[in-house]
């Protein structure tokens, strides 16, 4: 869970039956730690929030954003901007996974998650979402930071409801490739395909064997092909294109290998193909990538 003790600053902590919540704080100068461990909703209505995640990204939180985890994770946050006659304002909602997990397993049993996937934008291969929200999802977390302020009958109900609410919004924005990826991992956590993925993971540099992968699954390669197809909505030849081309965005943007040896380091013997294929997953080049674009 976070750590919600502390700051003194904090004005109203509320835990429901299914999320811990922090309606508000003020923040004129701390330096904070935190650890995610659940899905967790982060914006400020004022103020600049500089988030580091160790070995991962550091980012600035501004008004109008959100910062979606989804992962165990931990991050040390700073106010560069805030005085005590100026402070920040902040809102963070946690909501525990299972309780995320039941909605979506509705969601699945409703419409089958590969099918919501199937057209699915690309984006940055990190664990959380960061950007502009849809004013939707702003708006229901601030019904929901209001809802925890207030005093009303049955406010867990009203909050859970609400959650509800505000994972169905995140999933008609780019936020849903986040929960939906997550949801998956947990649905496969006790699947003999989880021993295929977590292989494909750490030997993204080799060639990859789909009979190798099948008998990592414990099962004939045409029932590996279908279950795999079934449960994550596209085959293992393109599960591992889009995992290694998770790794080359990362690779890009943190080192200054050339294009060239990250696609060598990833598994591809040609250059041009590296490129073919990252650009059917992102939708740009490897060059154009790296240079913002």
């Amino acid at each position: 869970m976070i750590d919600f003790s502390t700051p003194n600053t904090q004005n109203t902590t509320f835990t429901a039956n299914t999320s811990q919540l922090l309606a508000s704080y003020s923040v004129a100068q701390e330096n904070r730690h935190y650890e995610f461990d659940n899905v967790v909703f982060a914006y400020l209505t004022k103020g600049l929030k500089r988030i580091n995640i160790p070995s991962l990204i550091s980012l600035d939180l501004q008004p109008e954003m959100v910062l979606v985890g989804a992962t165990k994770i931990s991050a040390d946050v700073t106010f560069p901007e805030t005085t005590p006659e100026n402070p920040a304002m902040c809102f963070c909602l946690e909501v525990s996974r299972e309780s995320v997990w039941k909605i979506l397993d509705k969601i699945n049993e409703a419409y089958g998650i590969p099918e919501l996937i199937k057209e699915e934008k690309k984006l940055d291969p990190s664990n959380f979402y960061y950007g502009e929200s849809s004013q939707k999802v702003l708006h229901i977390l601030y019904e929901i930071q209001q809802l925890i302020i207030a005093d009303v009958a049955f406010k867990d109900y009203w909050i859970d409801l609400k959650i509800e609410e505000l994972i169905l919004s995140c999933l008609q924005t780019n936020m849903r490739t986040l929960l939906i990826e997550s949801y998956q991992q947990n649905q496969l956590a006790d699947h003999p395909l989880a021993f295929a993925i977590d292989y494909i993971k750490h030997n993204l540099h080799t060639r990859i064997d789909i009979k190798t992968l099948a008998d990592k699954a414990h099962m004939s390669k045409a029932t590996f092909f279908r279950q795999f197809k079934h449960h994550l909505g596209m085959t293992p030849i393109n599960f591992i294109h889009q995992e290694r081309i998770k790794a080359a965005q990362q690779m890009l943007s943190r080192t200054n290998k050339s294009v060239s040896e990250v696609g060598y380091s990833l598994g591809y013997t040609s250059p041009s193909y590296f490129a073919t294929q990252f650009e059917k997953v992102t939708g740009c080049s490897p060059s154009a990538y790296r240079n913002g674009g």
